[in-house]
């Protein structure tokens, strides 16, 4: 976990907790969300609170993302998964709550988790990649915004709902 928590004096980023539930309900269960990800649907609190209870990893950090000001008013979702230490390597992903788009938030815990990940009194990787659907215009925006490099389409790079879709590759790494 980052210590200290990162925080931009706009939103910070901290562990889920099982008082988020309602909120990953509300947000897992828009149509953006669950037309770009993978979480379950209907999604329910059930799903919630296994999504809480798993927690993080080795090689997963999940994070909710928060007003800086009020830990308990959830923005969205950002966190790294296939996180590989020793080829210094991992992935990175993110939504927005519906209610919090339109506003930088994406943008913003990108480029703070991907920073920490990336610097080496942080976590130390070497190169972060993040997947995007080609019609995922607002995506590959925060993606270049955050400053991440497009790079080849993955032809069914990515399993959603049954179905094996194309994705964008994205790239950041550490300079």
């Amino acid at each position: 976990m980052p210590d200290p928590p990162l925080q931009d004096g706009v939103i910070a980023l901290r562990p889920w907790s099982e008082a988020d539930v309602p909120a990953l309900v509300a947000s897992c269960s828009d149509e953006q969300t669950l037309r770009f990800t993978s979480v379950p649907t209907p999604y329910t609190p059930e799903d919630a609170r296994l999504f809480v209870g798993a927690g993080h990893t080795e090689a997963a950090l999940p994070l909710a993302v928060v007003e800086a000001g009020d830990p308990a008013a959830v923005l969205g979702a950002v966190g790294l998964h296939a996180v590989d230490r020793s080829r210094g390597r991992g992935e990175i992903g993110y939504w927005t709550s519906p209610w919090a788009r339109r506003r930088g938030i994406a943008t913003r815990s990108l480029t703070l988790l991907s920073g920490w990940a990336l610097d080496r009194s942080g976590l130390g990787l070497v190169r972060l990649e993040l997947y995007a659907e080609p019609v995922n215009l607002a995506s590959q925006e925060v993606a270049r915004l955050a400053g991440y490099v497009q790079g080849d389409l993955v032809r069914g790079g990515i399993a959603l709902r049954g179905r094996r879709r194309d994705v964008l590759r994205f790239v950041l790494t550490r300079t």
